[in-house]
């Protein structure tokens, strides 16, 4: 013990003397440690961000969509699409569904007296409200005669209220959707960013009957958006709705669905396996710096073994061993780098809560990235510092007290 006490002495002590070179050797490291806890954390809040916003929604949502493929990084559709007779044998025949939406989603824009702006229009049914726990703060929904009437009424999103009526009650106002008027009658409920950055108050939701027939020029549909009559009967709702399509669709017992179901358990899947995609892609670029460090922290350590090359082979002709030397030097390599991954772990912290102030996005500081920062800062001062470590250990005493 006294003696690993002296050797972390004498490293604080050739640490100290070159103080300047020091620290910026260890800002390599710093910066890597601090990089790498930043972003696994801003994937743990992402991935905290959507998962809420999904079971926001419920937790018996089921997303039926025309099937897809990608060709050429590009998604292209593969099964016909989804036509009102569809959406009519779900609603009328299926047990298991409680409610059932189309959706009809066409770009547009939207303008008022005072400006105008790019947004989405999502085309519904009254349903959709429900389906989606979309709740109206202002005025009401358009009801089930609007739809079959193809009414020009809508509501909107915060967003387009603060910049299209400066925040202004808009009820009863009027909108433009390409030259296409609509009349606002609810104002939607206040969701604000998603966990993929969309501003979710950026919309207009208007019949879908009235966006088909006036601004999309297409009967059919791409989504249905449905809800089971219970969270342990969506698996039911799933298998009921898939034989009533495939009969709808006259597809034959040896071919496969046109059309895809996703759940909302599947849902929770899919995102957290992106962003935790996410997550290690960043993490991974982040530790490049760490490596960059790692070759800083090598690359002074060989200049401290040329510059105190006396004083190694005066140690060796005093009867110290090659594995005091070895010790020595590769010591002094893990300080440092054990240095830097404090102080990184320290402004990783910090910054993780500037951001969330700065953006008021959440960023939970998790305890593994934490754990991998730091072990990774140590790992790298071994790796590192071995080499030069060794290098001083092999020197020939008697050479190295004739180096000038």
């Amino acid at each position: 013990m006294k003696q690993l006490f002296k050797t972390f002495k004498v490293a604080f002590q050739a640490i100290y003397k070159n103080r300047t070179r020091s620290l910026l050797t260890m800002l390599g490291i710093i910066i890597g440690v601090a990089a790498v806890i930043m972003t696994i954390s801003a994937g743990e809040g992402a991935t905290k961000q959507v998962q809420d916003q999904i079971s926001g929604l419920g937790t018996n949502l089921l997303i039926i969509q025309v099937k897809q493929e990608r060709r050429g990084g590009i998604s292209v559709r593969k099964g016909k699409e989804l036509s009102k007779k569809d959406y009519e044998i779900l609603r009328d025949n299926s047990v298991w569904l409680k409610k059932i939406s189309p959706m009809v989603v066409a770009g547009g824009q939207a303008i008022s007296n005072q400006g105008y702006k790019t947004t989405i229009v999502y085309g519904v049914s009254q349903d959709y409200f429900d389906i989606m726990s979309r709740e109206v703060t202002l005025g009401e929904a358009f009801s089930e005669l609007d739809v079959k009437l193809a009414k020009q009424v809508c509501l909107i999103g915060k967003t387009i209220q603060e910049e299209l009526f400066g925040g202004e009650n808009a009820i009863g106002k009027t909108i433009r959707i390409d030259k296409v008027p609509f009349t606002i009658v609810g104002l939607l409920e206040e969701q604000g960013q998603g966990g993929m950055g969309s501003d979710q108050d950026d919309m207009v939701v208007a019949p879908y009957t009235t966006v088909q027939n006036r601004l999309f020029g297409n009967a059919n549909f791409n989504v249905f958006m449905a809800s089971a009559i219970s969270e342990d009967k969506i698996d039911d709702a799933e298998i009921e709705a898939t034989i009533l399509l495939r009969e709808a669709h006259k597809i034959l017992s040896d071919q496969e669905d046109d059309f895809d179901i996703t759940t909302q358990v599947e849902l929770n899947e899919i995102t957290g396996e992106i962003t935790d995609i996410l997550t290690i892609l960043l993490g991974a670029i982040a530790s490049i710096s760490l490596l960059v460090g790692g070759i800083g922290i090598m690359n002074i350590m060989l200049v401290s073994v040329t510059e105190r090359t006396r004083e190694i082979g005066t140690r060796l002709a005093l009867g110290a061993r090659e594995s005091d030397i070895l010790t020595q030097f590769l010591t002094e390599a893990i300080v440092l780098s054990a240095a830097g991954g404090i102080v990184g772990i320290a402004i990783g912290i910090v910054g993780n809560q500037i951001i969330y102030q700065a953006t008021d996005f959440y960023i939970p500081t998790a305890g593994y990235a934490i754990a991998i920062g730091f072990g990774f800062s140590a790992v790298i001062g071994i790796a590192f510092g071995y080499f030069p470590a060794r290098k001083a250990a092999k020197l020939n005493p008697i050479e190295a007290l004739r180096y000038e």
